[in-house]
């Protein structure tokens, strides 16, 4: 998401993260992951709830997740050890100036995020109507 800055700014695009842990985990993980967007802690997950985000314990922790977190570890990234509900599952929303969804992604496991380009895709778009 970093090497798009530009674009999103182009798209008049505000890029907003959502996250239910604690202000430090969550600053530590925009700063490890280069993430320079707005934040917004939800504790009590009343975002996750009102989007239908699930939580699952086999499709958080599958083969597939714990491969990625070998390749992420591999790559240099530090694990930290599990960090709050580990069961959560996340998503991608766009949703216009006038508060409609355009694009509703929730997650069927931790590595299951659609690509920066398909939002890309989604927002040009949006920009040419």
């Amino acid at each position: 998401m970093c090497q798009h800055q530009d674009e999103f700014k182009r798209l008049n695009t505000e890029v907003l993260i959502i996250a239910f842990g604690t202000l430090p985990l969550a600053q530590a993980w925009l700063e490890e992951t280069c993430a320079p967007f707005h934040l917004l802690l939800d504790p009590e997950r009343t975002v996750y709830q009102a989007y239908g985000l699930e939580r699952s314990l086999l499709r958080s922790w599958n083969l597939k997740t714990v491969r990625r977190y070998v390749q992420l570890m591999r790559a240099g990234r530090q694990w930290r050890g599990i960090q709050g509900d580990s069961t959560q599952l996340g998503g991608d929303f766009i949703i216009d100036a006038d508060g409609i969804v355009r694009l509703a992604y929730p997650s069927r496991d931790p590595t299951d995020r659609p690509s920066v380009e398909q939002l890309l895709a989604v927002l040009r778009k949006l920009s040419s109507e």
